[in-house]
């Protein structure tokens, strides 16, 4: 969608057993105008923890427009993310396998997305800003790049628990996406049991 917007988030997670924990949340995505929700993104994911390099990971997301029942969209992943620390810095790199079926489409769409992100702990503060840049490869058509994402922002460690982050989010559209704005500015919660 051109334009801008905001999101909100709301995260659950914890541990279940040993390396595995769970994810589940919710993303509210207001129309521009704010006058009613246009989005609701509710995702249920289980990872694994091999190291402290290494997380894998797979779930499930639910994508459904507020009073359009054709617009419906459910969307399996899979992903490993690789992670290493310098001092104060952490760099990430993500590869996500995802694939996504649209209520009365004749195929879903797949996609590749690779993730860099770099970040930073301020010492004594609890912020840790970060940036990062995403790139989503259509598997279906050549790995053709139909959308980068750029975010920068930063988490706030509340107490060992709660964690707020407050990013901004640019997109670059070769395709038409519904769900997404051209700029955005997110919000987000999570507690971790």
């Amino acid at each position: 969608m051109e334009g801008a917007g905001v999101y909100f988030k709301a995260s659950l997670c914890g541990k279940i057993y040993k390396h595995f924990s769970f994810l589940v949340e919710e993303d509210i995505r207001p129309r521009d105008d704010f006058k009613e929700a246009e989005w609701f993104l509710t995702t249920v994911e289980v990872n694994y923890k091999f190291n402290k390099y290494l997380l894998a990971g797979s779930g499930y997301m639910s994508l459904a427009r507020y009073k359009a029942s054709d617009e419906l969209r459910n969307r399996y992943y899979l992903y490993a993310t690789g992670t290493y620390s310098a001092g104060r810095f952490t760099l990430s790199v993500r590869e996500r396998f995802q694939s996504t079926y649209k209520v009365h489409a004749e195929h879903p769409k797949n996609y590749l997305r690779s993730m860099l992100t770099l970040s930073y702990k301020i010492r004594k503060s609890g912020f840790c800003p970060f940036a990062y840049t995403e790139v989503f490869n259509d598997t279906r058509n050549k790995m053709r790049s139909d959308k980068i994402r750029f975010s920068t922002g930063s988490n706030y460690q509340l107490n060992p628990n709660n964690n707020l982050q407050l990013y901004y989010r640019y997109h670059i559209f070769n395709v038409d996406d519904p769900v997404n704005y051209r700029h955005a500015i997110g919000i987000c919660y999570t507690h971790r049991f």
